[in-house]
């Protein structure tokens, strides 16, 4: 499945019968690919903007001087400086008037450096700022404004209903018996390692191994996957673990496994999909916002036969909602999506919690079911028009109502 996001190098040396993983620092590369303009620290393509004096902020791997942001090639912004980020881009903030505009808007950013420029656009969803930015109800004032009533922290708050949680998912029984130290890469088909508590990262290049009620603490900045299953390889099974992937770009990729019941928390990107995948009964939460990431609590570029079923999945970090709960794509791998349940799942955070790219190469994909909580930054869910998709039964927690998503 998915290719790398950064490079790293490994060298296997062998320890008794247990592979360990020795990886080198990440290079330092520039946080971004191309150049994007983001608000409220997302990016603002097809984002809901309130028509008001927002700040945008432009990031860009090449050097720049100014920044100027246009509609309709008329400046709505003064022309500000730029200066580097440690990560390498070009950054620049710009507060942009968009009092003027509504409905759909194409914003530029001109980046001027030296005699040259440069642009990039974006289209965007100028509203009423004082509706809702999410889809939580709302109700009409005496004035003909909108008051948008969310519910309360305290509300939203977790509790032990039976969905997977602190108390439904992880470590079962006594916990942990054994230590091992360091990166593991397990070689034997049939392995299962039960009641293990690994401190270090895991490759699975084996066929039917099973890791049940253990701890795999995969703290390594810059790491690209906790743990992986090898190419090629098929039938890992996780059940009743914990994942710490804290600082690892991904928490569990790429494909041919199973989770169940299992709390995976602290990567970018929380479990990664290809294709042969089962996923229930898991809670996937507080992912981390790493620089040129996007934090899903799941995320696939490509994948066919996958079930994604009764889980809590919200990638918010505190009062960040960061990008998604599911992320969904084709741009890469067979570059089609096919086969896909996401059913009776509880769905939080995100800019928008479920979001299907518009380019998305999809034969069968079906959303049910599922219920979402009232943290997005700009709604529950975001499709794509002229797609095999069935949306069925889904609805908002706090009132109710059904989500029927907007379209791309």
């Amino acid at each position: 499945m998915a290719g790398t996001k950064r490079t790293w190098k490994a060298t296997l040396v062998a320890v008794g019968t247990t592979l360990v993983l020795a990886v080198s620092g990440a290079p330092a590369q520039a946080a971004s690919s191309a150049p994007w303009i983001a608000y409220a620290g997302t990016s603002v393509n097809n984002a809901r903007v309130p028509a008001t004096t927002v700040s945008l902020t432009t990031r860009s791997p090449k050097a720049f001087d100014t920044l100027t942001y246009l509609v309709a090639g008329k400046a709505v912004s003064a022309t500000v400086t730029a200066a580097p980020a440690p990560d390498g881009d070009w950054v620049a903030t710009a507060e942009a008037d968009l009092s003027a505009f509504s409905g759909r808007t194409s914003v530029t950013a001109r980046m001027v450096s030296g005699k040259s420029s440069s642009s990039v656009a974006k289209s965007l969803r100028v509203v009423d700022p004082g509706s809702s930015l999410g889809s939580g109800t709302g109700s009409t004032a005496g004035d003909g404004s909108v008051v948008v009533q969310r519910p309360t922290r305290k509300v939203r708050e977790q509790v032990t209903d039976g969905r997977p949680g602190v108390f439904t998912t992880g470590l079962r029984g006594g916990g942990t018996q054994r230590t091992l130290t360091g990166d593991q890469t397990i070689t034997r088909d049939g392995t299962v390692l039960d009641g293990v508590r690994i401190v270090g990262c895991v490759v699975v290049d084996a066929n039917d191994v099973v890791i049940r009620n253990s701890e795999i603490v995969c703290r390594q900045k810059g790491r690209q996957v906790a743990v992986k299953v090898a190419e090629g390889k098929r039938n890992l099974l996780i059940e009743d673990s914990e994942i710490d992937a804290t600082g690892a770009d991904v928490g569990v990729g790429w494909g041919n496994y199973t989770l169940r019941r299992v709390n995976l928390h602290g990567s970018a990107d929380g479990a990664r999909w290809g294709s042969n995948v089962l996923i229930e009964d898991s809670w996937i939460h507080d992912m981390t916002r790493q620089d040129g990431l996007h934090s899903d609590a799941m995320q696939t570029t490509s994948a066919t036969n996958v079930v994604i079923r009764g889980n809590v999945l919200d990638p918010s970090d505190g009062g960040d909602p960061l990008n998604a709960a599911v992320m969904i794509g084709t741009e890469l791998g067979a570059q089609k999506l096919s086969n896909v349940l996401i059913e009776g799942n509880h769905l939080g955070g995100g800019s928008y919690t479920v979001n299907v790219r518009s380019d998305a190469n999809i034969t069968g994909l079906v959303i049910r079911g599922n219920t979402f909580e009232d943290n997005s930054r700009y709604g529950a869910m975001i499709t794509p028009n002229g797609k095999d998709i069935t949306l069925v039964g889904n609805v908002m927690g706090w009132t109710g109502k059904e989500v029927t998503g907007d379209r791309w």
